[in-house]
């Protein structure tokens, strides 16, 4: 891949771009300057700024990630933890985003990915729930024994 030389104030312009398109963590940032060509003492500097500036926050992305992965690929509190863990987010704002996640919708979701899977194997339902994942004592509530 060929990376072009950008000065700072354009790589601060390209950044604040990227940030502003859709909510981005610390992480995604710091990979795309990276991808950029952008030198490691500046890339702390650019994160900064865009933090200050609200362009980037973990916290408002933690909860925007949890609403989005439960809602459209149907994952469990587990998964979304284990891919926020993944970002680099804070363990505080991980546990926030997961608390405040609807209880009713939660368990909706459970259900409709439950439904989905084309099995009569009650252990193969547990184990792909499990993969997805939701913990056993929410898959138990939710399939009779």
């Amino acid at each position: 891949m060929e990376t072009t030389e950008y000065s700072l104030p354009d790589l601060i312009k390209k950044a604040e771009h990227y940030a502003a398109m859709a909510e981005h963590c610390k992480e995604d940032v710091r990979i795309k300057l990276r991808q950029w060509g952008c030198d490691s003492s500046d890339e702390q500097r650019i994160i900064d700024a865009l933090v200050k500036d609200n362009f980037i926050n973990d916290s408002r992305y933690a909860a925007a990630f949890a609403h989005d992965k439960l809602m459209y690929q149907g994952w469990g509190r587990m998964k979304i933890k284990a891919g926020l863990f993944a970002k680099h987010i804070d363990e505080d704002d991980i546990e926030e985003s997961l608390s405040n996640i609807d209880e009713q919708a939660y368990f909706s979701v459970l259900r409709k990915v439950a439904g989905k899977k084309k099995t009569d194997n009650h252990e193969q339902l547990i184990r792909f729930l499990l993969q997805r994942g939701f913990t056993y004592s929410e898959i138990s509530s939710i399939i009779p024994s």
